[in-house]
C-alpha cells in the first residue's frame, strides 16, 4: 500500500469520526460510526492485522451497529428538526481532543514500510515444528495466537448474543 492511500484512508477516518460527533441526527451519526469502523477493519488488515479487521468488521461495523439503531429507535423519538450539525463547547472540545490524538499518532508513529518478512520467514521455518499444523494460517491462529483468538471469539459471540436478546424483546 502506497503512504498516500494509507494517509487519504486516514484522513476519511478522522473526518467521518469527527461527523459523527457533530451531526444532531441519532441515526446519521450511527451510520457515520459504523462507515467508521469498517475503515478502521481496512486499515488493520493494510497494516497486516487481518484478524483484527475481521472482528472489527463484524463487531464494529455489524454488530454495534445494529445494537446503535435498535438503541437510538428505542430511545427517542424523531422530530423533523432533528437535521443539520451542531455546535457546543462540549461538541467542539470533542472534535479538538479527536484531532489533537490524531495529530499525535500521526507524528509520532512510524511509517509502515513493506512487509513484516522477518515474521513471514520465522513462521515458514518454524511453524510446523513448534505448533504440528500442516497449515501456517492454522499456526498463527490456533498456535501462536490461541488466546487472542479465544478472545475475539468470545467477544463476538458476546455481542451476537446480546443483539439477539435486545432485539427479539417486545418494543414497550
Amino acid at each position: 500500500m502506497t503512504d498516500v492511500f494509507i494517509t487519504g484512508l486516514l484522513f476519511v477516518v478522522v473526518s467521518t469520526g469527527t461527523l459523527s460527533i457533530l451531526f444532531k441526527d441519532l441515526y446519521v451519526s450511527v451510520i457515520l460510526l459504523s462507515i467508521f469502523s469498517f475503515l478502521s477493519s481496512l486499515l488493520f488488515y493494510v497494516s497486516h492485522a487481518p484478524d483484527v479487521a475481521i472482528t472489527e468488521a463484524a463487531v464494529g461495523a455489524g454488530m454495534t451497529t445494529l445494537i446503535f439503531v435498535w438503541a437510538v429507535h428505542a430511545c427517542s423519538t424523531r422530530s423533523p428538526q432533528t437535521a443539520g450539525i451542531k455546535l457546543s463547547a462540549g461538541v467542539l472540545i470533542d472534535v479538538l481532543l479527536v484531532a489533537a490524538v490524531g495529530i499525535t499518532l500521526f507524528i509520532f508513529l512510524p511509517p509502515l514500510q513493506g512487509t513484516p518478512s522477518f515474521l513471514r520467514d520465522f513462521l515458514f521455518e518454524n511453524g510446523y515444528r513448534d505448533t504440528g499444523a500442516l497449515n501456517l494460517v492454522s499456526a498463527v491462529y490456533l498456535g501462536y495466537r490461541a488466546f487472542d483468538t479465544f478472545g475475539e471469539t468470545i467477544v463476538l459471540l458476546c455481542a451476537v448474543t446480546g443483539s439477539i436478546y435486545f432485539l427479539s424483546r417486545p418494543q414497550q
